[in-house]
């Protein structure tokens, strides 16, 4: 069964029982108060016929009382009033009725329970399908006056009012039931749209949102369940962009060592197979070296990248103008192939991380830099201070990248000019080992591209976590400057 019909089920019985228990107390309370009313009546309408027959009775002398009769002395201060509204009936000590109204007679022990303590009482008697309330009160003389009045209205009132009751807990137990229904409908209606929502999401939407615009409970469970999508939805775009990239990084490591593979089994092939001239075979051999070196700087990077993921870093106090200076002399012996001019420039200050990593960091940005130049152009180390860092940037005139390849360029084996790349011995592993060392020491950097003139690539290095305060003031100077020319 499902919620909401559980909901209205126990619901609209609580209602109804409520409705019928409140309503029977307050009919009953109602009823209990009209029939004392009534009783209290009939009891000071006995007292007051008393009264006048006690008054009536002691203006006579005893021979005027032997003379006058009880009808006749009744007569003097009362009108009958007939059957209908009762009656009055006058009973002497002995018993025996001294006076009547009418002949409506209701059998009662009120006249044997009555005592000299106890000179009133009442009862009430069903006759003829009416209801009859009967008072009797005892006189000074020694009689008994007994008044009858008929209250069968107020237990028909009440009958009727119970009737017109049900009939209004019927229409309000219809009327509840529709709107705890229409109520029910609206919030699980909600809830429905958060179910097909969830059922969705389980089948692989994970653009899916709910649509509640409401404050309550189920508002703010829409709410998370929204967020919680969302992050869910970027966790899986992150997973699947990572399969993605795993899969092309899988693609082009078998594409890489395919080529050289190749060309190191034709060649081998051919020298054991075939009998060549000297310089033949040292075509050959150069050509197979060449590859195995390829291969062999390939099989380093990949191992530098790995080492990247797994090592835990040490944070070391590295003075830049001097760890800038000894990049440039290790950078030195690359560069002079094309006569390219290295130009080192760095404010003082400090930066914290592993040295070794940060010098494979640059010179992997150096080397970059010297691919793409021509020969005779310059490249540029700089170093600078940054409110609560340190910047360096290595920058060169290599006539910068097309503009929609800068977001891809730090993708493992991704090379804008692939025959270049190779030419030059690269894999595409650079940026995406300078990427790993960067967030090693919880730096960042951005790439400023110049179409047709330079790319800049800008390394900002922060103040890592765990450095003391003293140490973190010596970070953060810097005023004078150093330049070298490295050609």
């Amino acid at each position: 069964m499902k919620l909401s019909w559980k909901l209205f089920f126990v619901t609209t019985p609580i209602f109804i029982l409520f409705l019928t228990v409140f309503g029977s107390w307050m009919l009953e309370d109602n009823f209990r108060g009209n029939l004392d009313g009534e009783i209290q009546r009939c009891l000071v309408e006995n007292q007051l016929f008393q009264n006048s027959y006690e008054l009536t009775r002691n203006s006579l002398t005893q021979e005027q009382q032997e003379q006058i009769s009880t009808e006749r002395l009744v007569g003097s201060f009362y009108k009958k009033k007939g059957r209908e509204g009762g009656s009055i009936r006058i009973y002497g000590q002995d018993g025996t009725i001294l006076y009547e109204e009418n002949e409506l007679r209701l059998e009662n022990s009120l006249l044997n329970r009555l005592s000299e303590e106890q000179n009133v009482g009442y009862e009430l008697l069903r006759y003829g399908g009416q209801t009859y309330i009967v008072v009797m009160g005892r006189s000074s003389f020694g009689d008994y006056i007994e008044t009858t009045r008929n209250i069968t209205d107020i237990f028909e009132e009440r009958i009727a009012m119970y009737s017109r009751y049900q009939g209004g807990v019927l229409g309000m137990s219809l009327l509840m039931g529709s709107m705890i229904l229409l109520i029910l409908f609206l919030v699980m209606r909600d809830i429905q749209k958060l179910s097909r929502a969830t059922r969705q999401f389980a089948r692989g939407r994970y653009d899916v949102q709910v649509d509640i615009r409401s404050t309550d409970e189920i508002g703010m469970l829409a709410a998370d369940f929204n967020w919680m999508a969302g992050v869910m939805r970027q966790q899986m775009e992150k997973l699947q962009n990572e399969a993605k990239r795993q899969e092309e990084f899988t693609a082009a490591f078998a594409h890489e060592l395919k080529t050289p593979l190749t060309s190191i089994i034709g060649y081998a092939d051919t020298l054991r197979q075939m009998e060549l001239s000297p310089e033949e075979t040292s075509t050959c051999a150069d050509y197979i070296f060449r590859q195995g070196k390829r291969l062999q700087a390939l099989s380093y990077k990949l191992l530098d990248m790995t080492m990247a993921d797994q090592k835990e870093i040490t944070l070391k106090e590295i003075y830049v103008p001097d760890f800038l200076g000894e990049v440039a002399r290790v950078a030195e012996k690359s560069l002079e192939e094309k006569k390219l001019r290295l130009w080192v420039q760095a404010q003082e200050g400090v930066i914290y991380g592993d040295r070794d990593l940060l010098s494979s960091l640059f010179l992997n940005l150096i080397d970059n830099a010297r691919k793409v130049s021509q020969p005779e152009r310059e490249i540029f180390l700089t170093g600078q201070v940054v409110p609560g860092g340190y910047t360096i940037a290595v920058e060169d005139q290599g006539g910068g990248l097309p503009p929609q390849e800068v977001s891809r360029i730090t993708e493992a084996f991704y090379m804008v000019d692939k025959s270049r790349s190779r030419k030059e011995g690269g894999a595409g592993l650079g940026l995406a080992l300078c990427q790993k060392i960067v967030d090693l020491h919880q730096g960042s950097w951005r790439f400023d591209n110049y179409p047709g003139v330079g790319l800049r690539v800008i390394v900002r290095l922060g103040i890592p976590e765990g450095v003391p305060r003293e140490r973190r003031r010596k970070a953060v100077y810097g005023q004078s400057g150093i330049g070298r020319d490295r050609s």
